[in-house]
């Protein structure tokens, strides 16, 4: 808090101005910069896969399918986090996926497995996990997402499987080589910190989460089914780790009230002294005001 000062009491030596300039400088010093970095994870809070052979099923509870089977039939995997627990002034700086592999076609039947990169897509529109179970899921409930619909029956996707640049971006987030058993990291990229910022800034209009593709879809081979959140006994779900920084909450403050109160400062008139009185906030010192002549 400032007490003001009024005209009567105003000097004019151009002393007291380098000393404002002098103390607005120093406050700016102390108050700037970022709180420690923080980092989180999140394991997905919905997840479901999209199968073209059973096209009005749901997979919501059972294992995450992508990539084509040995019946040239297509999966597509979905998956969300909730990551409001992250301040909305936050700054990103990192953010990659891991998920694990659990299963992969049986080498010695159908030619075997193929690798193939998996790419990660933000989702542009909203979908229903379910509760669908068995290999190739169950018959959809209203509301749930299959192959064909977002929420079946009443919304369904732009094409069946879900179409670039209207149900999920144009471009992926991140990618990764996908092979045999085992975990795999998506690693940070600046789409995907753009991706979680987003999320963190505006999440009802923008976190729908990811889709997982395989680059060689249309290839017999490259499915694999990962972890989910029910079916995790194989390795961990989707999990999405976040390294933040927050601004310190008194730089702003502290720059605004040195501004704001010493650059119309004057010394004082010597005839009639008065007490300057600026309080500044506990996190900047010990919370005692700062009397000046």
């Amino acid at each position: 808090m400032i007490t003001p000062l009024t005209p009567s009491n105003l000097g004019k030596s151009p002393r007291s101005h380098l000393h404002c300039l002098f103390g607005v400088w120093l406050i700016s010093l102390a108050g700037g910069g970022f709180a420690q970095a923080t980092t989180v994870s999140f394991t997905s809070v919905a997840d479901t896969s999209l199968y073209q052979d059973n096209s009005g099923a749901n997979l919501g509870a059972t294992t995450l399918l992508a990539g084509q089977n040995y019946k040239n039939s297509v999966g597509r995997a979905l998956f969300q986090f909730d990551i409001s627990s992250i301040p909305s002034d936050a700054v990103i700086t990192e953010a990659h996926v891991t998920l694990a592999v659990v299963k992969r076609p049986d080498p010695d039947q159908h030619g075997g497995p193929v690798p193939s990169d998996f790419n990660l897509y933000r989702m542009l529109v909203s979908w229903g996990e379910g509760t669908g179970s068995g290999i190739t899921g169950s018959p959809a409930k209203f509301g749930e997402a299959t192959w064909t619909s977002r929420f079946y029956p009443l919304v369904t996707w732009d094409s069946p499987g879900g179409t670039a640049g209207v149900d999920y971006a144009d471009s992926p987030s991140s990618s990764a080589p996908i092979d045999g058993v085992g975990i795999y990291t998506f690693q940070s990229t600046q789409a995907l910190i753009d991706d979680v910022t987003m999320w963190v800034t505006n999440p009802a209009d923008t976190n729908f989460g990811f889709m997982l593709i395989s680059s060689n879809e249309l290839s017999a081979g490259t499915a694999r089914r990962f972890a989910s959140k029910e079916q995790s006994s194989g390795g961990p779900p989707p999990t999405l780790t976040i390294t933040y920084d927050v601004p310190e909450p008194s730089a702003g403050l502290l720059a605004g009230i040195a501004l704001a109160g010493l650059a119309c400062f004057r010394r004082p008139d010597r005839r009639q002294v008065k007490l300057l009185f600026i309080r500044l906030p506990d996190t900047a010192g010990s919370g005692q005001g700062m009397p000046r002549k």
